[in-house]
């Protein structure tokens, strides 16, 4: 009798650890969970990465636009003719 509880608590003690243990099933939840957040970070990430290499891309001295360059100098330093009109839009 003693054996058949001895055994008994110890299923249950590993069974409990495998469930809600540091390596358990809900453990493994979680990890899944960060998994996908951080691989939707990662995609967010490539896609600005992306989007700022077009950018430097066309301000290199090979591809040089002078138009982009007009717009970002203006933005930056707010400037703009004396006889323009200025319209910011948030």
């Amino acid at each position: 009798m003693a054996v058949s509880v001895g055994l008994g608590a110890a299923i249950l003690y590993l069974g409990a650890h495998a469930v809600t243990g540091r390596q358990g099933l809900v453990a493994y939840v979680d990890l899944q969970a960060q998994e996908r957040a951080l691989e939707q970070r990662v995609a967010a990430l490539e896609g600005e990465q992306a989007n700022l290499e077009a950018r430097a891309a066309r301000l290199r001295p090979a591809s040089l636009d002078a138009d982009y360059l007009d717009e970002r100098a203006r933005i930056t330093l707010a400037a703009g003719n004396p006889d323009e009109i200025v319209f910011r839009l948030d």
